[in-house]
This record gives C-alpha cells, structure tokens and sequence, in this order.
C-alpha cells in the first residue's frame, strides 16, 4: 500500500521514521503508529488543527461520533482508522473513475 503524502504533510510526520520493515502488513502497522501518536500529539496540544486536518480529509463527523460512542472507543486509534478508510475509498474513487495526476487532488 503506498501512503499518500497528503497525510505525511497535513500530520507533519516524517516518512523516515518508517522503520524498515520485511513487508507491507508491517509498513501499515508502522505508519498507523506514527499516525496514533502524533493524533495524540495534536489532542492535547492543538485540537483545533486536528479538527481542520479531519474536516479537509473529509472524514466524516458522523462516522466519527458513532465511532466514539463506545466506552472503550480509543480516540486517537478510532481517527487514525476512519482517515486511513477514508483515503482508501478516494484511491479506489479515483481508480474507477479514471482520476490521473493532473487532476486536482484535493487530499490534505
């Protein structure tokens, strides 16, 4: 699985604190790691950001709630999977209905 960049930015994570791994299933746990932690970073620390950075991925609000409804909901894990779902559902969006690159790519 190829991470988008968009996320790499809009999280200010840096692609090189992938360890190397053997395999993607170890690439995917890896990323969703950085991805959790620094999720957590931006709760207590800027929650407005992380807001806006959800808002322009287009995660959606009410996923989102129904999500963390459940009392043992972690919340940074519960957003880190619903962006990873939801930039999946725009790669297979855009390879279906023959997205190329010079589109516009509004993925943050």
């Amino acid at each position: 699985m190829e991470f988008p960049k968009p996320i790499f930015d809009s999280f200010e994570i840096d692609e090189q604190h992938l360890p190397t791994v053997n395999n993607e299933d170890e690439k995917f746990g890896a990323f969703r790691q950085l991805l959790i932690q620094r999720i957590e970073e931006l709760i207590h620390s800027d929650f407005e950001k992380l807001k806006w950075i959800l808002y322009r991925i287009d995660v959606s609000e009410k996923k989102l709630n129904d999500a963390l409804q459940s009392p043992e909901a972690d919340a940074a894990n519960v957003m880190a999977d619903l962006i990873i779902q939801r930039q999946i559902e725009k790669a297979e969006s855009r390879k279906k209905f023959g997205g190329n690159e010079n589109d516009w790519n509004f993925d943050v």
